[in-house]
């Protein structure tokens, strides 16, 4: 065989036959093709042929230029990133999240990665899709209240950095009255003026800095409003005690004074200062402002720790424990303080509280309301048998009516001068109590009734009493003044 011939064939087929081909790529997918927008907001990422710009820059140039950019790509991944901007996200999550943040601006507040929700809030306090920081503001409560129950994982940082917020844009000091540093200051100026404040307020601003012993405390459920009443003096006496004998005040023996100390706004965000401060000064209250100088930040406040709160909470035990002891509380407990000018405040307030109670109680004068009914009847039946006897006999001497004591000793008019009552009332009202009505109903003066002996009292129960079936409610209160609603009737019924 002619080797040569079969190598020559050999070669030709290869060479024609099985030539080899470059594979043909796969068209692209739709979702795989970065929108103009998007490629435009590439382009302004730190690259070979650009200078170095700084993390913050480069985001912001990127979130004005997509603050309304809208996408509808339908991405199931899960990014993970700390910090995250746009320049860190992939094609496919860059879509994804504009895809998730229309829905958001939309009302439709889905479940997503940690680093898009992060991402969305850094837009917003960066100004990104507000129309100024009032409707950011809103706009971040919105999102912390609809997201922050999907996923609590924002809410540490977001709330600490919507107080930010409201401090580096200068926004009403209200929005801030419930985050926990305010509250502090708030109870604190109560303190400090103590000796002014009303006690509510005072037992207020104690349970806000020290509500541990007086939530768990029995003694304090049985006897919240003795208790409550010690505190506010002992606290009162101590207070002038401090402020004559010692340098500091009762505030800052158990708070400690005033802090400055440098800060950073929005912490851990990535976050451009828009507004650019350089300088600048913020007052939340009196006792928490902020300020900046030469783009540095620092807080003047007192700071909220945990041996303050203890401090106080060692006072309130201890007043418990010796109100325990005075009371004969079947369930002592040990007091926390020996401080001995501080014992014997609570001590002395305490059994000056039980004296008061004592003196009050061996003052009190109990009324036996079921009697009253009786004491009617007998000063009607009396009342009715002097005028008999008077017009048989004439005008007789005030005779003595007996009364045991829980009775009420009424003495009659020598001379009764009532008009008979017209016809609608007559056998209803006694003349005494018709001529009382008549003064009330036509402005006449009533001083008569206690002149000549009469319970001005007795009388209205009388009329409203004997009236009642007529009006179905009472005609005069305790004043006593006539109710409005039935005078013009009861003019109808009451001769002038």
């Amino acid at each position: 065989m002619n080797t040569n011939r079969v190598k020559a064939a050999a070669e030709w087929f290869y060479n024609t036959i099985f030539k080899e081909e470059a594979i043909r790529p796969r068209p692209p997918r739709k979702e795989d093709i970065l929108p103009s927008m998007l490629r435009t907001a590439r382009s302004l990422e730190n690259g070979p042929h650009q200078n170095w710009q700084s993390r913050e820059s480069v985001f912001m140039k990127q979130a004005k230029l997509l603050a309304n950019y809208e996408d509808d790509c339908d991405y199931q991944g899960n990014a993970t990133h700390y910090y995250p901007t746009y320049q860190a996200l992939s094609d496919q999550e860059l879509r994804g999240y504009f895809s998730w943040r229309t829905g958001v601006r939309g009302g439709d507040v889905r479940q997503t990665s940690l680093s898009f929700a992060f991402l969305y809030i850094y837009e917003l306090i960066n100004q990104i899709g507000v129309s100024d920081p009032l409707d950011g503001y809103h706009k971040l409560s919105a999102f912390r209240d609809a997201y922050g129950q999907i996923d609590g994982g924002i809410l540490p940082y977001l709330k600490r950095w919507m107080v930010d917020y409201v401090i580096y844009y200068g926004l009403d000091p209200a929005f801030l009255a419930g985050s926990p540093q305010v509250i502090f200051d708030r109870s604190i100026t109560v303190l400090e003026h103590v000796q002014e404040q009303d006690a509510t307020k005072v037992i207020y601003a104690v349970r806000q800095l020290s509500p541990k012993w007086l939530e768990r405390s029995r003694f304090y459920a049985a006897y919240q409003e003795d208790m409550d009443a010690v505190i506010v003096r002992v606290l009162r006496r101590m207070s002038a005690h401090y402020d004559s004998r010692c340098k500091k005040t009762l505030v800052e023996q158990y708070f400690g004074g005033f802090a400055q100390y440098q800060v950073r706004l929005f912490d851990a965000a990535v976050f451009c200062n828009p507004l650019k401060r350089r300088s600048y000064e913020y007052a939340v209250d009196e006792q928490y402002s902020y300020r900046c100088e030469n783009g540095l930040w620092s807080v003047r406040k007192r700071t909220i720790t945990p041996s303050s709160a203890g401090r106080m909470d060692a006072l309130l035990k201890t007043v418990d424990s010796v109100m325990r002891q005075e009371f004969d509380y079947r369930h002592p407990v040990k007091a926390e303080l020996e401080t001995k000018w501080v014992l014997r405040i609570i001590e002395e307030e305490v059994r000056a509280l039980l004296d008061g109670k004592r003196a009050a109680e061996s003052n009190k004068i109990t009324i036996d309301y079921a009697q009253l009914a009786k004491i009617r009847r007998d000063a009607a039946a009396t009342q009715e048998k002097l005028i008999v006897e008077e017009e048989m006999d004439g005008p007789p001497a005030p005779p003595e009516i007996p009364l045991d004591d829980e009775q009420i000793r009424l003495v009659p008019a020598a001379e009764p001068v009532a008009q008979e009552p017209s016809g609608q009332v007559d056998g209803l009202l006694a003349p005494v109590e018709y001529r009382l009505l008549q003064c009330l109903l036509y402005g006449r003066d009533a001083g008569w009734v206690q002149a000549e002996g009469w319970l001005l009292s007795v009388l209205v129960d009388g009329i409203n009493e004997k009236l009642f079936d007529t009006f179905q409610d009472s005609v005069l209160d305790d004043t006593p003044q006539l109710v409005e609603d039935y005078i013009d009737e009861l003019k109808e019924m009451v001769r002038p």
